[in-house]
């Protein structure tokens, strides 16, 4: 007999992704605004009305089977499509309406080069029926995304760029290492006695780099003792006052007016860092997509003028 899907379904499934999406009914609360009783009823009548059971739950936390994982990657194709058809009929009536999904690397706000959010501004004032979806991850993962057409457009820093992508570079991102201002590494005066200290000094990068921030200017990384995702995390280890680490300047200049944070010899320790709209090479056809290309075009003609 064929399984029909129902209204009922459909809602049920969104609670489902909602779920595995927020690795487990607790989490999923404050995203659906119910009980976690309530949410557990719903997955419950939802393996009941599939007859297949979807996931595992106790004292070893929420674990998908299987099966639950075949059955969240086509709730996710489900969706897509859902999405893909709704914008569509939109554009069909001439109407800039639908989902604009969109991922960024962490921090870019504080960055006046960035032109996402002068993009952003641009778009709502032509229209407010468009539902944007915004990501922080990391490059490699913007990378996936784009070629799994789970996200529109990527901006970030992309140093091994992939076939099947197009990367346009939009801007560059100066990084400077930095000391909390405690660091008694700012007691010493004499250039090679810094340069010492720093090739000697606890350093922290972020994991995508691989090395790269640090490699090219103060040698090996084997006095690295700490590894981050995020640029918060390393700042966090800076300020902590035992690491040095390279930060955009533009997000470290809080810190820096504060009299938290020094740069130490800027103009040796020092990188630019390459920016780039990184897209599809066969994207999906969409207003929005375009739309918002275009403005990301204009933001960053204002930038330059």
């Amino acid at each position: 007999m064929t399984y029909r899907l129902s209204d009922i379904d459909i809602r049920l499934l969104h609670v489902f992704r909602a779920v595995v999406e927020c690795r487990g009914f607790s989490n999923a609360q404050a995203v659906l605004n119910v009980s976690q009783p309530t949410i557990s009823g719903h997955i419950k009548e939802l393996e009941k009305r599939l007859r297949i059971n979807l996931c595992e739950r106790g004292r070893k936390g929420f674990r998908l089977t299987a099966k639950g994982e075949r059955v969240y990657a086509e709730t996710v194709h489900l969706f897509k499509a859902h999405e893909h058809f709704q914008n569509m009929t939109q554009e069909l009536k001439g109407r800039l309406s639908g989902f604009l999904n969109i991922g960024v690397i962490d921090n870019v706000v504080t960055d006046p080069a960035c032109p996402i959010i002068r993009a952003v501004e641009r778009l709502n004032s032509r229209s407010e029926d468009v539902v944007i979806r915004l990501d922080i991850l990391q490059p490699s993962e913007l990378e996936r995304a784009v070629m799994e057409m789970s996200i529109d457009l990527a901006i970030g820093p992309f140093d091994r760029q992939l076939a099947g992508l197009d990367y346009r570079k939009i801007y560059v991102e100066e990084n400077e290492l930095m000391c909390a201002a405690t660091h008694p590494i700012l007691a010493l005066r004499e250039p090679e006695q810094i340069r010492a200290a720093v090739r000697k000094a606890r350093k922290v990068t972020r994991t995508y780099l691989e090395g790269r921030d640090i490699s090219p200017m103060i040698g090996d990384d084997s006095q690295v003792h700490g590894y981050v995702k995020t640029l918060e995390a390393a700042a966090i280890l800076i300020l902590g006052g035992g690491h040095l680490g390279f930060l955009p300047r533009h997000y470290a200049r809080h810190w820096v007016e504060d009299d938290r944070m020094v740069s130490i010899l800027s103009e040796e320790f020092s990188y630019a860092s390459d920016f780039f709209i990184v897209t599809s090479k066969n994207p999906r056809r969409s207003t929005i997509v375009q739309a918002f290309q275009a403005e990301l075009g204009h933001a960053l003609q204002e930038g330059m003028a």
